[in-house]
């Protein structure tokens, strides 16, 4: 079997390697050949540039050839090419130094890597557009390590909302800004990371300053290419005021803003539920209706500001006559209802109303002046005088009157004898 011609196998493998390959002179720079996939890739006629020519920056290209010279290669070198009719490309070169005909040659390979720098570049430029909007943001950023919980990132909005620097925020746990009250729901939303990558929840936050403030958190999943959630981003917006706002909302729909006590509306609504028990059980229930004798005198003499003083006093005392399952209500000016479930007998109901009466009868003060309160009280049972709010209001109130019209400050237990 003939040998063959080192020098045309080399050749060979140069026609025939799959990337595009030059000879390099190493001193110079200058193209001494290359195979046909390079002149291709490069766009270049049977005219032999300098390598310098190819680079887009010049100093690179000295780098190239100083780092080859040195080191006797070059593994992996990126930049970009200028190509004839002036494109742009980026590339991966690698570079090997061998002795050929008594000159250093650098024999050099290109692998086109445009594409892929290019997404990366897009990449990079949309996460520095994303993090110069959460830098920037109104709301506050966090990043968390999905598996541990740990947190990676946040940004000066949630630094500010929390009155931490980010170098002590990244160094706590979350359950130390976390309220008690809350710890529970995090624990909860982290075991539905995993299931569940996108969902809001509210939870109670601890600042520097010790202030509770309340936020909506909306998380999202982050996942790998496998679909493994690797961390969790999360926006926090305060919403302190919002549910203040909300719960006032609610305070004023269901409580009177003079005494704090239920209004008439809270009040049907425990007595519908007295009632719902009671056709379910079987025991009694009470309703006691009171109202002040000559209030409007202490008005009249002393103003409305010490009469509005004088029924807060008031409806202290009748909460402190009962017991926590009742319930006390202002039904408006100077009339107030008392809701006594399950008690046994009219003797029970009676017994609270005497220590009602007793309690009104101590003198309040107010400023300089001392004020006797008397006040007539009605009573109607359940199921005696009536099975229905309605029936039983009516009644209450009509004992009222027979208390009252029996010389105030006194209780009457209805009866429709008149």
């Amino acid at each position: 079997m003939a040998e063959h011609d080192p020098h045309s196998l080399i050749a060979d493998m140069a026609r025939l390697a799959p990337l595009p390959i030059l000879a390099v002179e190493a001193e110079s720079g200058q193209i001494l050949a290359m195979n046909q996939l390079a002149r291709d890739m490069l766009g270049l006629s049977s005219d032999k540039p300098s390598l310098r020519e190819l680079f887009d920056n010049p100093s690179l290209a000295r780098q190239f050839l100083l780092i080859a010279r040195n080191n006797g290669f070059v593994r992996q070198f990126e930049t970009r090419l200028r190509l004839t009719g002036g494109q742009r490309v980026w590339v991966l070169m690698a570079a090997r130094l061998v002795e050929q005909d008594e000159r250093n040659t650098l024999i050099v390979s290109f692998t086109d890597i445009h594409e892929r720098r290019i997404n990366e570049e897009a990449l990079r430029e949309s996460e520095m557009r994303h993090r110069r909007v959460l830098e920037t943001a109104n709301e506050g950023y966090a990043l968390f390590d999905s598996g541990t919980g740990e947190l990676l990132d946040v940004n000066p909005a949630l630094c500010e909302l929390l009155c931490y620097p980010r170098d002590a925020l990244l160094q706590m746990a979350p359950e130390e800004v976390v309220t008690e009250d809350s710890l529970a729901n995090l624990q909860e939303q982290r075991v539905r990371w995993n299931g569940s990558p996108h969902h809001k929840i509210e939870l109670g936050l601890r600042r520097a300053t010790g202030e509770r403030i309340t936020v909506e958190v909306s998380v999202a999943a982050l996942s790998d290419q496998d679909g493994r959630v690797t961390s969790v981003f999360a926006l926090v917006s305060d919403i302190t005021a919002r549910k203040l706002n909300e719960e006032r909302v609610l305070y004023l729909a269901f409580y009177d803003t003079l005494t704090a006590l239920p209004n008439r509306f809270l009040f049907g609504e425990h007595m519908e539920q007295a009632l719902r028990q009671h056709a379910r059980n079987g025991k009694g229930l009470a309703l006691l209706f009171i109202d002040l004798d000559d209030f409007k005198l202490v008005n009249d003499r002393w103003g409305h500001d010490a009469g509005d003083t004088l029924l807060k006093e008031v409806a202290q005392r009748l909460v402190a006559c009962v017991r926590a399952s009742d319930t006390v209500s202002r039904q408006g000016g100077d009339e107030f209802m008392v809701l006594l479930p399950e008690v046994s007998d009219e003797a029970d109901a009676i017994q609270v109303a005497d220590k009602m009466l007793a309690a009104l009868a101590e003198p309040f003060r107010l400023e300089a002046a001392e004020f006797t309160v008397r006040a007539s009280i009605g009573i109607a049972l359940c199921p005696e005088h009536g099975n229905t709010a309605a029936l039983l209001r009516r009644h209450a109130d009509i004992a009222m009157y027979q208390a009252k019209f029996g010389g105030k400050h006194r209780h009457a237990v209805y009866s429709d004898e008149g």
